[in-house]
């Protein structure tokens, strides 16, 4: 006999594997965003310091500050994205909990119907044993009887 809810066993495994996949996709997406903060904050850092050394006529001096406010404009656009990473991230991995918890909730259903299964298929056997134990020892005993 085979074990009834195996497809919807089967259904959880790949629902639980597909978001598996989905929460990589997007822990690799944050880390490509927290390099491109790291660079860009980088970068920020470095044009302002060559603000700090004060050796700029009025024109560099102008298109430095213009620099470094696309750099804090490009900077708020990522943690931006971010967020809404961490918040796609957050209910990806609420998902996946959800569906491994139903998995292994089949799996246990499984591992019973199979026990059981087994405790079936031991009491037939012992049954058969018994039968065939009582079979023989009456055959002896009739052979005594007429001996």
């Amino acid at each position: 006999m085979t074990f009834r809810l195996e497809k919807l066993l089967n259904l959880r495994q790949k629902e639980e594997e597909a978001i598996k996949l989905e929460l990589s996709r997007i822990r690799a997406q944050i880390r490509e965003v927290e390099v491109q903060i790291e660079e860009a904050t980088a970068s920020k850092s470095e044009t302002e310091r060559e603000l700090r050394t004060g050796v700029q006529n009025g024109a560099q001096l102008g298109l430095l500050l213009y620099i470094i406010d696309l750099y804090q404009k490009y900077i708020a656009q990522l943690n931006t994205k971010m967020n809404e990473l961490r918040r796609e991230e957050e209910d990806t991995l609420k998902q996946y909990l959800e569906k491994r918890m139903e998995r292994k909730s089949f799996e246990k259903l499984k591992e019973r119907f199979v026990q059981g299964q087994m405790k079936e298929a031991d009491a037939r056997d012992r049954k058969v044993i018994d039968e065939v134990a009582l079979q023989k020892y009456t055959h002896q005993s009739e052979e005594r009887g007429n001996s």
